[in-house]
């Protein structure tokens, strides 16, 4: 019981952290869950707790989506599924734990410093291809997006919209690969069960509290977190 109210937190906290900041729910979620819980049932219940929070968001904004990005991005991030679901069945425990640790310090530095590849080419293609081995590797595919989505410099609704469909996409093909890899365990329905109501809980009151927070302060305090949530995962995996 504790374990699943851990989890039940760590949820609300990173919906939460999301409304207010704009970005991070499973770069928040998963080295936290993971520290709980076992890499693979952290990983899956993010995803499924992820899919339907932007499925909502993507519904909600679906006037503002740039389909034209969605199906440049798809079409690279599909492939990459099938190999995050290998890494996610192949890698030791410990090991999967220090390669979310380390991918969520990465991806604290990219939208840290607000990177941006070229928007066009093979940059673009690895950062579709790389979005997709996240998914299912780790969860946390967003930042590849994000830095592509900025190249093509997308007004901020279209942005946000077009993000929220391209993970709402993924999620469902991802959960589908993880099935067909025998990784849906029980554990992993338990979290993301307990996860769906924490997220709506964190993201209602992340709404509600928005404009009391200084949200420029409240990303740089996400961000350091996130650093030291990496530390701790990273000690962890070499205990």
């Amino acid at each position: 019981m504790t374990l699943y109210l851990l989890a039940f937190a760590v949820i609300a906290v990173a919906a939460f952290a999301q409304a207010i900041s704009g970005f991070g729910f499973s770069l928040v979620a998963v080295p936290l869950l993971a520290m709980i819980v076992d890499p693979q049932p952290a990983v899956i219940a993010a995803t499924i707790v992820s899919m339907g929070l932007n499925s909502a968001n993507a519904y909600h904004h679906r006037t503002h989506i740039d389909l034209g990005a969605t199906r440049r991005l798809l079409l690279w991030a599909l492939p990459g599924l099938p190999l995050g679901v290998l890494a996610l069945r192949l890698l030791p425990s410990g090991a999967l734990v220090a390669v979310i640790a380390l991918v969520t310090l990465a991806c604290t530095v990219v939208v840290w410093r607000g990177w941006r590849i070229a928007p066009g080419g093979w940059t673009l293609r690895g950062a579709g291809l790389l979005s997709g081995v996240l998914t299912t590797a780790t969860a946390t595919n967003g930042p590849p997006l994000v830095a592509a989505l900025q190249a093509m410099r997308l007004e901020p609704r279209a942005f946000r919209a077009t993000l929220a469909l391209l993970f709402a996409v993924v999620s469902p093909i991802a959960l589908v690969g993880f099935g067909i890899a025998g990784l849906l365990g029980m554990r992993a329905v338990l979290v993301a069960v307990v996860g769906l109501p924490a997220a709506a809980l964190g993201g209602w009151l992340g709404n509600r509290l928005f404009d009391r927070f200084d949200a420029g302060m409240f990303r740089r305090m996400v961000l350091g977190a996130l650093v030291v949530s990496s530390a701790a995962a990273l000690a962890k995996a070499a205990l």
